[in-house]
Order: structure tokens, then C-alpha cells, then sequence
């Protein structure tokens, strides 16, 4: 099996990198240095035109919340019009295509983890775009599979894990938000979880949710489990989200509900501690 992962240096194209590599399939990553979709969207469909893999993963995406309040339109073609395109051409192709999604569609009002079909409510300009992009790919139709996701994170990108460990280093005492509540996702798993995904995949566009397994916790938690494995022990502040400074607004349970996908793909997803052990073996920090 051939596939096409757009994106390449992100935390989820790498995880998928290593995961094909162990199981010597062939992949191609297309990132920003050899296709830029945000100037030239509609190259993803040429891209796939020409190279026809047996499946496409798209695991790029504009992931800084706090700057897609600025620049809404390279969020939007990034996060909503390339997807479509992405599931266009491999409708034509009659190849199958996996999209990821995000927790941040939903606003966090509601008290129990979100389910795949639970109403879209975005907060913020980012949660728009992804919205949008899951609207562009169920419209074009064909075998596309998109897979929604929260708090992901590995032991090497830009993410809180890293954050948390350079700034313990760093400083006595940290601010953490302890009102927005999830479950965090290793890289790595998620990855996992796409592969086995694309082995029985939906013969129409459908929705899933995939995070780590067990409590859900806030941020405050995982920081406070982060620097208990690494053996460091700054003050944590706890603060809600309206002392915490930021301009953009965050839901307040990103938690989702896996099981409609441990079900269907008779694939339990591990638990986060497994996750963040694993991460630690990964990081240089």
C-alpha cells in the first residue's frame, strides 16, 4: 500500500512516518516546502491526480488558535478549502481519504464527552475552519473518513508537553488553566489509530473520535502529571480561563466520546499515561 500524507514536520505526519516505516509501507509526505496549499490549494487534487497512492491522510493543518483570529483567510483555505479539495480528488480517484479533525469544533457547554454527531458550535475563528473543512469533506462525498481529536502532543514538537517541561526549567511557578477539561492524545497513537482506520474504512463520509483513554483532566492535571514524571516541581497556580491571558476563547470540555470507535474498529485506544510515558522516551528537553 501506497499513501499520501499531506503534511511532513508536524507532530502527527512524523508519528505516521514512523509507524509506516516499522511496517515497510510505502508513503509519500508532501509538506509546505514542496507544495504550499495555502497559496495553491488546489494542488492537493493534481498531487493526487498524479501520483494515485491507495489512500490519502491528510495531517496538515493551520494549528495556531491564537493566530487564526488574525488571519482567518489562511486558516480557512489551510483548515477548510484544501481538505475539500483533497476529498474531491480522491472521490474522483476512488481512493480513500482520511481528515483530521478537531475538538474545538464544539463550544464546551455540554456536561458529558462530545459525541460524533453532536451539534458544531465553534468558539473562535480556528474551531470555524475546521468546521468548515468537515463540511467541504462529507460534501464531496466518496470514501472519506474524518477522524476528530483533542489535545494531541508528542516529546519533540511545539506543544504543551514541551512547553510545560522548558518553562519548569525556567521559572518557580507557573499559571495553569484549570477549567477547560479533555483528555490529552499522544502522536503516536493517533497515528496508530489512522492506520488501523484506513484497514476497514466507511464506504461514506463518516465521523469519528479518537483521543487517549482514560480520566478526562484539565490542563492543570497534565501539567501537574507532566513535571511528576520528569521529577520537577514548580508551583502550579491554578487560574481559570478569564485570568488566564488570552484573546481567544477556548471551550470548557473538549472531552470526546472514543467509544463509537473502539466499537467499530474493535481497537481499544490506550489510556493518556500511556501516552505521556511514551512521549517522555521521545523527548530532548
Amino acid at each position: 500500500m501506497s499513501i499520501l500524507i499531506f503534511g511532513k514536520n508536524g507532530q502527527l505526519s512524523r508519528a505516521l512516518q514512523r509507524s509506516l516505516s516499522a511496517r515497510a509501507a510505502s508513503f509519500i509526505c508532501y509538506g509546505r516546502e514542496e507544495t504550499d496549499l495555502i497559496a495553491q490549494p488546489e494542488k492537493a487534487a493534481e498531487l493526487i491526480r498524479a501520483l494515485r497512492p491507495n489512500a490519502v491522510i491528510n495531517a496538515c493543518a493551520f494549528t495556531d488558535v491564537d493566530g487564526a483570529e488574525t488571519l482567518g483567510a489562511e486558516a480557512n483555505i489551510l483548515n477548510a478549502k484544501a481538505p475539500g479539495i483533497m476529498a474531491l480528488g480522491c472521490r474522483s480517484a476512488n481512493i480513500p481519504f482520511i481528515h483530521i479533525s478537531s475538538d474545538y469544533v464544539f463550544d464546551g457547554k455540554k456536561a458529558e464527552p462530545y459525541a460524533p454527531m453532536d451539534k458544531r458550535n465553534p468558539l473562535n475563528a480556528y474551531g470555524r475552519s475546521k468546521a468548515a473543512g468537515e463540511r467541504a469533506v462529507i460534501a464531496a462525498g466518496g470514501q472519506s473518513l474524518i477522524l476528530r481529536t483533542s489535545w494531541v502532543y508528542d516529546g519533540i514538537g511545539k506543544n504543551f508537553l514541551t512547553t510545560m517541561l522548558r518553562l519548569a526549567k525556567q521559572r518557580t511557578e507557573l499559571d495553569i488553566v484549570n477549567d477547560q477539561f479533555g483528555r490529552p492524545t499522544y502522536a503516536g497513537h493517533l497515528a496508530e489509530s489512522c492506520l488501523t482506520a484506513l484497514e476497514a474504512m466507511p464506504a461514506v463520509p463518516t465521523i469519528y473520535h479518537i483521543s487517549n483513554s482514560g480520566p478526562i483532566i484539565s490542563w492543570a492535571d497534565f501539567a501537574a502529571a507532566i513535571f511528576d514524571r520528569a521529577k520537577l516541581y514548580p508551583e502550579i497556580n491554578e487560574v481559570s480561563s478569564a485570568q488566564f491571558s488570552s484573546r481567544t476563547e477556548r471551550p470548557s470540555n473538549s472531552a470526546l466520546d472514543i467509544r463509537d470507535f473502539e466499537r467499530d474498529f474493535k481497537y481499544p485506544l490506550e489510556a493518556w499515561d500511556v501516552g505521556l510515558e511514551l512521549a517522555f522516551q521521545e523527548t530532548r528537553i
